[in-house]
């Protein structure tokens, strides 16, 4: 009596184990489901800073009031809800150009950003591009919008719809210029 006893209460006691085992598994991959579905950041990052080098040498800065990492995501990212501010640097670690905005994302796997809301621009001649959504791939190490741009120099305001640049925004392309304003220079 007391072997059966003992062994119903084993066969008890496993029954009781593997439903707690199956049941945390559940309830791990309904957790997981939820993140996937409901995009819920799994890292939040304060005062957030990152840095890219390529041989040895910083290539570029980026700062962020906070960061919201969503690594579980099928195209995993990165999201900047109050903006981004990034400095270029050439070979010398100058600042080549500048990039700022109210919001953006990165697209990690892509290594593709968006900026959008007041987004700037200005490179190391002066020029300064505005627009309120542009893309930066950093693989091609480009920069564009389809969205309207003004460009400022020093000499004139160039205005248009969509336009693509190098990353230190030295040289660029307006695909549809809609005006061009001459600034005439005081001391004349």
């Amino acid at each position: 009596m007391r072997k059966a006893f003992c062994h119903i209460k084993s066969i008890v006691s496993f029954g009781a184990m593997l439903f707690l085992i199956f049941a945390c598994e559940n309830e791990v991959a309904k957790v997981q489901s939820l993140a996937r579905d409901e995009r819920i950041p799994m890292e939040i990052q304060q005062n957030f800073k990152l840095m890219y080098s390529d041989s040895t040498f910083l290539r570029m800065e980026l700062r962020a009031p906070i960061a919201e990492s969503y690594p579980q995501l099928e195209n995993p990212q990165r999201e900047f809800k109050k903006g981004i501010k990034v400095r270029f640097l050439d070979a010398d670690g100058l600042e080549s150009s500048s990039l700022e905005s109210d919001y953006a994302l990165q697209l990690i796997n892509k290594d593709l950003w968006e900026a959008r809301g007041n987004v700037i621009v200005i490179n190391k001649k002066g020029e300064r591009l505005n627009t309120e959504k542009l893309f930066w791939d950093n693989r091609k190490e480009i920069i564009y919008s389809d969205e309207f741009v003004k460009i400022t120099t020093p000499n004139e305001i160039i205005m248009g719809e969509g336009f693509q640049a190098d990353q230190n925004f030295e040289t660029y392309e307006i695909n549809h210029v809609s005006g061009i304003i001459n600034i005439e220079d005081d001391d004349a």
